[in-house]
């Protein structure tokens, strides 16, 4: 997969045709028609439905052409960013974002609420001079991220094989179900099972759930012995919470996607399922080949310090007890 590909196919979605694409793109249309080609045989799936009446996205090409558009824009940020010329009155902030003294830390997207508290506390507390990046993705992405030297110190959960990196088990999250406090009084004046009264509703799905958290469809099947069949698609921690306080449907998430200040905020009713569900680790890792500025082994003391059992600290501070 290439830029070039991605490009191409973003155009000929907007312009629903190959001949426009090609004249906007400058290329001639078996150029074109080639990348597309190359694309597809990378990806191994069909993008583009070709007929009489013009080009139309298949299933999967609607899916992936928000993914083609957000790759082809944060490339062109990125070298936007770097073209001093074009962004002479950013000098100063060029120059802090592109440095490379600094440690990156990279938080798993779900994780950031309940640890980036807790990590610079104790990162202060080690080196008060300490500059530091600090960026929240999927764990999947940070695992990629740490293994290729980009991210110092990632906190994720445990997705996937962490081959070249030095991991050390924080703790273990839990499965919430989030349904709206409507729902739930609701099913409690009927005096029904909760669980047999949520199946006929919406679930609320990650419109990514692979790059998001471990796979939910386990947990669905588990409980209710099949899988929903009606969804409200999300992107975000906060559009699920948004959707499900407004009685949109339910989900099933980590406890640690579900800040406390939410929780206060919105009609949402969570309930553990931790003794029903396999349990959620969280990892702390770094690369094997990078050397770090702190003593690793003394923050993994101190995190750990912060998480042990009987330790104190609630949700709403860094722990999982509340």
């Amino acid at each position: 997969m290439d830029l070039e590909g991605l490009h191409s196919f973003a155009t000929i979605a907007k312009e629903k045709s190959i001949s426009k694409a090609a004249q906007t793109l400058h290329v001639t249309q078996p150029t074109l028609s080639a990348r597309i080609r190359k694309l597809e045989e990378g990806m191994g799936v069909k993008l583009l439905d070709r007929g009489w009446d013009g080009v139309k996205l298949t299933q999967e090409g609607h899916y992936f052409l928000y993914y083609a558009i957000q790759m082809v824009s944060q490339f062109n940020n990125a070298s936007a960013m770097l073209n001093k010329a074009d962004l002479l009155k950013f000098d100063r902030s060029l120059a802090e974002v592109t440095r490379m003294d600094r440690m990156v830390i990279g938080v798993d997207t779900g994780l950031s609420s309940r640890f980036v508290y807790p990590l610079v506390a104790e990162l202060q507390r080690i080196r008060p001079d300490l500059k530091c990046k600090y960026v929240s993705r999927s764990s999947m992405l940070l695992i990629d991220l740490i293994e290729y030297g980009v991210i110092d110190i990632g906190l994720f959960y445990d997705v996937k094989e962490c081959r070249h990196l030095q991991p050390v088990h924080l703790l273990d999250d839990e499965w919430v179900l989030l349904c709206s406090e409507e729902a739930y009084r609701g099913v409690i004046r009927k005096d029904d099972d909760l669980i047999d009264v949520l199946k006929h509703d919406m679930f609320v799905l990650f419109e990514n759930p692979i790059a998001t958290y471990v796979n939910v469809w386990e947990v669905l099947s588990r409980l209710f012995g099949s899988t929903p069949d009606k969804f409200q698609i999300v992107d975000s921690s906060d559009m699920m919470l948004g959707v499900v306080a407004n009685g949109q449907g339910y989900t099933f998430v980590p406890k640690c996607y579900v800040p406390e200040l939410y929780l206060e905020a919105y009609p949402i009713r969570m309930i553990p399922f931790g003794s029903m569900l396999p349990a959620l680790p969280v990892y702390m890792a770094y690369s094997e080949t990078v050397q770090l500025d702190v003593p690793i082994g003394e923050l993994q003391r101190r995190l750990l310090a912060r998480y042990k059992p009987g330790a104190g600290h609630t949700a709403a501070s860094g722990g999982l007890n509340g």
